[in-house]
């Protein structure tokens, strides 16, 4: 596995280790998928850091969130903010 240089980001080093392993994992497997093939993964590995009791806080998750987009294009910036509000909209809905 290739490690993202996000990944080495100093604004990261306080957060567990674990939770950054499920990040970076996470990351890998939505690279190049559609919004529609996303949102599963997602689902999925929110339902794995649950099983794990691995809770991000809010931000912890927009940190590292801002870091993952550092680089990328307006358009791919625009995708990946879609599909974060869509998958916080489906956590809201299931509280």
């Amino acid at each position: 596995m290739n490690i993202p240089e996000w990944f080495h980001d100093p604004r990261i080093s306080g957060i567990n280790p674990a939770k950054l392993s499920l990040i970076m994992k996470l990351a890998e497997q939505v690279e190049g998928k559609s919004q529609k093939e996303v949102m599963p993964i997602m689902l999925g590995a929110m339902a794995s850091a649950n099983r794990q009791n691995l809770q991000f806080t809010p931000d912890e998750f927009n940190l590292i969130f801002e870091i993952m987009k550092e680089g990328k294009s307006d358009e791919e910036k625009k995708k990946m903010d879609a599909t974060l509000a869509k998958a916080q909209k489906m956590l809201k809905s299931k509280k």
